[in-house]
């Protein structure tokens, strides 16, 4: 641990000037930035108790609906406000997409455990919200120095929703995407190769998808900031044919309403 904290020093994000992270988003289509705040336990931790919450909501359907019901107040509730999105919350996708995720916001956590108290009674829960509150606390932070370094100060006030995503052997995507979100924050996976992404183009290719050589965390613009002339970075999660996790941050726009943009079309990877 103590080498690879070493190393990620050496990676650490120096200061950047707004048009050098601009021209590397558009050049790379992602920088990567040291991660000093997490250790790879607290990864493992986080995927132990998200397992641990996936096996009491499966064998306990009145507590699912009771959390799905929690996330549907939430939805109408102004706090909801601060994400412009409506994604919160379990979502056990084994039966079709074949992956489970959760979406995990302060606000969020907030909500849940003041309106139904109850949730505060059940260990997995409670657990798992904990996990997810560490990992979430640094990354509005960086979401802010990379507005600053971009100039973008009017977005300096992001809100993040985290999610943490078990993808399992059987999850297949065809198509690449984009992320509605100001910026996406690749904090970890136990399978980096899956993880494909190009630079944004007039025009895509399967061959322009490269897996980064990564060895920190990964920021990439999302289709939020096309107004400042930033485009997102598409993506795309592998097959591999095994069970793999991933947790990522995404720096929300509060309040946001995004214009109808077109984007580039994006490659099939599989018919």
């Amino acid at each position: 641990m103590f080498v690879r904290m070493i190393f990620l020093l050496l990676l650490a994000w120096q200061p950047l000037c707004a048009a050098s992270l601009a021209d590397q988003f558009a050049r790379e289509g992602y920088v990567e930035i040291a991660d000093l705040q997490h250790t790879t336990a607290a990864f493992d931790s986080l995927y132990a108790r998200f397992d641990e919450l996936i096996e009491f909501l499966q064998t306990n359907p009145v507590w699912a609906q009771k959390l799905y019901s929690a996330k549907e107040r939430f939805i109408r509730s102004k706090e909801r406000s601060y994400y412009s999105t409506d994604f919160f919350g379990f979502y056990d996708e084994s039966g079709g997409r074949n992956q489970i995720s959760f979406y995990y916001s302060t606000h969020f956590h907030e909500f849940i455990c003041s309106h139904s108290p109850e949730f505060n009674q059940v260990p997995p829960i409670t657990r798992f919200l904990e996990a997810c509150l560490e990992i979430q606390k640094p990354c509005g932070n960086w979401f802010d120095e990379a507005a600053a370094e971009l100039g973008l100060e009017t977005i300096s006030s992001c809100s993040t929703l985290l999610k943490v995503v078990k993808y399992l052997p059987s999850y297949v995507a065809t198509r690449p995407h984009y992320d509605g979100t100001a910026f996406s924050l690749f904090l970890d996976s136990t399978d980096n190769e899956s993880l494909l992404l190009s630079p944004y183009k007039s025009s895509f290719t399967v061959d322009d998808f490269f897996s980064p050589q990564r060895h920190s965390i990964l920021l990439i613009p999302g289709a939020f900031l096309t107004e400042f002339s930033i485009y997102p970075t598409p993506h795309i999660v592998l097959q591999s044919g095994k069970t793999r996790y991933a947790t990522i941050a995404f720096a929300m726009r509060p309040n946001y309403t995004s214009p109808k943009i077109e984007l580039s079309p994006l490659p099939r990877f599989k018919d």
